[in-house]
């Protein structure tokens, strides 16, 4: 295994205690262009399943509704338990953003998706089989020394892209994740995060501003297109 993944996953909290949790629960505001997603000042139900790859947030797309990914499939499912939009394979999926117009319910439900389990199991999903990780050289930031890991995940486990950069500090804490979004997007997210809160021995970003990363690397704070507030966290082997 990579050596400085070691040290990030031991700085996290180990990956023997984040293999005792089996279901990660979280209360948050998702908010921004491409996640607001219709219930923007709503408090979202967060349960994220990290070793089945599954993540549903509650509510999504209006306040009657759930969206869950597992692996590759997303569903959008009424309380009644009726499913009003499935898709099989979500790489099939047009991947369209225009600022100027409101972001596709399904492609933002998706994105909510894909940013909370991302958020709530970095950086031990970068040890899951198949994931290639590499170092690359690192970022400074305002004279800190980042160390990036880039990470390509196998076709098996969708994200909104196939290869991510995850930058972190001298206390081998998550500060940034970058990623360009498949599809005809053709935006790339920085996605800062910060406010770690530790529980059950596991610590956690319970902040998240996402925002388009500019020719020069460095994100454009005017406008965010995802944001994530977590009020609540807990970890649980059940």
């Amino acid at each position: 295994m990579n050596k400085l993944l070691d040290k990030v996953m031991v700085a996290h909290g180990s990956p023997s205690r984040w293999n005792d949790h089996q279901v990660v629960r979280a209360a948050a505001l998702i908010a921004g262009d491409l996640c607001g997603n219709g219930v923007s000042g709503t408090t979202r139900q967060i349960t994220v399943y990290p070793h089945l790859a599954r993540a549903l947030v509650e509510p999504s797309g209006s306040l009657s509704c759930r969206s869950d990914l597992v692996a590759n499939r997303l569903s959008i499912i009424r309380e009644d338990g009726t499913v009003i939009s499935e898709i099989e394979d979500v790489r099939t999926m047009p991947m369209n953003y225009d600022p100027k117009a409101r972001t596709d319910k399904v492609f933002g439900a998706f994105l909510a998706c894909c940013t909370v389990r991302t958020l709530l199991t970095t950086p031990f999903l970068l040890a899951m089989k198949g994931v290639e990780v590499n170092e690359l050289v690192p970022w400074n930031e305002d004279g800190d020394r980042w160390r990036v890991l880039r990470a390509e995940f196998p076709p098996g486990f969708d994200t909104a892209a196939r290869v991510h950069d995850f930058f972190f500090g001298g206390d081998f804490l998550l500060r940034r994740h970058d990623y360009h979004v498949d599809g005809d997007t053709g935006i790339t997210i920085t996605e800062l995060v910060s406010d770690y809160v530790d529980n059950h021995g596991i610590r956690m970003p319970s902040k998240l501003r996402g925002y388009r990363r500019c020719s020069d690397l460095n994100p454009d704070l005017a406008r965010v297109l995802i944001s994530i507030d977590i009020s609540t966290l807990e970890f649980s082997a059940t």
